[in-house]
């Protein structure tokens, strides 16, 4: 399979993984674990997607799709985040490319969380076009109203998958991988100031602030260990 394949078959995992959030099914497929799980399996990479997984399910452990409460896109997250892992594992030194798969799944979550916001003001119209369709009995109105909210959400979470794991495809084409152990150059900082100033964009939630940090040490370690 190519690159390309990959990337086609997780942004389609990614977008039936987010129906089960709340749109459908909530059988916690959609739990990072499970979602990373899968998307290992996808790219033959099992234990890739079970060590993205536990990172991410260790971070939103709390966090649960109940009710009208506001909660990071933890199915998308994890697609990303082990997409970006695989995509970025050739030639990479350390765990770099784990790193940058976690980091970038937490991005992930952060903007389908916006995402979400929009599919369910979305919703809205969809609910007056099934209340119209009650009104004249008609059964397909219902349904067809019905479909366009599952559509919706299916799009967001494909699109959003489709866009985070091309960014690493053309990361990948034009900076990686990051310099060996024993070296050090200043463009390392760049993964850690951008998560930091992800932070200050997410004002200042606590695990974007864990992230940034322990990315930040992880780019010493690896680059003077």
């Amino acid at each position: 399979m190519t690159d390309l394949t990959f990337l086609l078959a997780l942004a389609i995992v990614a977008g039936v993984l987010s129906l089960d959030e709340t749109a459908a099914f909530q059988v916690m497929l959609s739990q990072p674990l499970v979602a990373a799980f899968v998307a290992g399996f996808i790219v033959r990479d099992v234990q890739l997607g079970l060590v993205v997984g536990a990172a991410l399910q260790l971070v939103w452990i709390g966090v649960l799709p109940v009710g009208a409460a506001s909660f990071p896109d933890a199915a998308l997250a994890g697609v990303v985040g082990v997409g970006v892992a695989w995509f970025l594992s050739p030639g990479v030194v350390g765990g770099w490319g784990i790193a940058a798969g976690v980091l970038a799944a937490m991005a992930a979550g952060a903007v389908g969380q916006r995402a979400i916001a929009f599919v369910r003001r979305r919703n809205i119209r969809y609910a007056d076009i099934a209340r119209a369709g009650a009104d004249r009995t008609s059964a397909g109105g219902v349904y067809g109203a019905v479909a366009l909210a599952l559509a919706t959400r299916f799009a967001a979470g494909a699109v959003l998958a489709a866009v985070f794991l091309g960014a690493a495809l053309l990361l990948r084409a034009w900076v990686w991988p990051p310099p060996a152990a024993g070296t050090f150059q200043t463009g390392l900082w760049a993964a850690p100031l951008a998560a930091a100033g992800v932070a200050a964009a997410a004002r200042s939630k606590v695990e974007w602030l864990l992230a940034g940090a322990g990315f930040a040490l992880g780019a010493v370690v690896t680059s003077v260990g």
